[in-house]
């Protein structure tokens, strides 16, 4: 009994701080967990506004003087993965899983063009003289920055001639069109706002307009991001094997050390998973 008391004197310093040491790393990892959970679960609430915000948003059209373009914004929808998207949009969802390979990111548009106004210029044509066929071909260009469009074509009708009244007979044929051709510009892309993640389309022509704007971006699919650089200065407790003293520091000797550090690494060798 003698024996375990001087011995409990003796290591009774070593064996509190000991414990000391192994409380405190459990409350560290206890703190860090409680905060982790705390991050994870803030994280999937502002995730879920995000995509409720999503399913009713609008889209937003305005015009951006630095690009002198109209640019079409709506909130869209953030997931983790692609099943996750059919609680939210389930005709995207429908329409994106039978795409071939892991989807990143996804935008599906409606465009309406509206060219109302403009002229088009026109010319009598002889199609048969015999079977007095005639028309009027006409052409109708248009073209901006975002919009470009041809229509050439001949409206065709038949004017047959009444020689005992001296008038006309006008019968209306078909209209043929040689070309139309359409060409639409429009830069898509997303955007993280202060509180929130937007799709967008930009159109520089006054006549382009979006009906239907919706975006997915899809977390688990991007690429991971660069790995962090190990820091150097740290603090916390610590076991290792080196050269240690006594309180006094005196009596150099190797052996193992337990304590509680502010530490500065120069180098380090990394063992099993990050």
């Amino acid at each position: 009994m003698v024996n375990f008391l001087d011995k409990l004197k003796t290591y009774g310093v070593f064996i509190l701080g000991a414990a000391l040491i192994v409380v405190s790393v459990f409350l560290f990892q206890t703190c860090g967990s409680l905060k982790a959970e705390k991050e994870r679960n803030e994280y999937i609430e502002k995730q879920n506004a995000q995509n409720l915000s999503a399913l009713g948003d609008s889209i937003t059209a305005e015009f951006n003087k630095k690009l002198k373009a109209w640019e079409f914004s709506k909130d869209n929808y953030v997931v983790q993965k692609l099943a996750d998207l059919e609680k939210y949009n389930k005709d995207l969802y429908n329409e994106l899983k039978k795409v071939k390979g892991d989807i990143i990111a996804a935008i599906k548009t409606g465009v309406e063009g509206d060219l109302g106004g403009i002229t088009a210029s026109n010319e009598l044509v002889v199609l048969d003289s015999t079977k007095h066929h005639y028309g009027l071909s006409f052409r109708s260009p248009y073209k901006d920055e975002g919009f470009e469009q041809l229509l050439v074509g001949t409206s065709r009708f038949y004017a047959i001639p009444n020689e005992e009244s001296k008038k006309w007979s006008i019968t209306p044929d078909r209209i043929v069109f040689d070309t139309n051709l359409t060409t639409i510009r429009i830069t898509y892309g997303f955007k993280n706002l202060d509180d929130r993640y937007q799709v967008f389309a930009i159109s520089p022509s006054p006549k382009i307009k979006l009906i239907d704007l919706d975006g997915g971006y899809f977390i688990d699919k991007q690429p991971p991001p660069p790995p962090e650089k190990p820091k150097k200065w740290g603090f916390g407790p610590y076991i290792g094997f080196g050269i240690n003293t006594d309180y006094n520091l005196a009596n150099p000797r190797f052996g193992w050390s337990l304590g509680v550090s502010v530490h500065y690494s120069i180098w380090h060798w990394r063992f099993g998973k990050k």
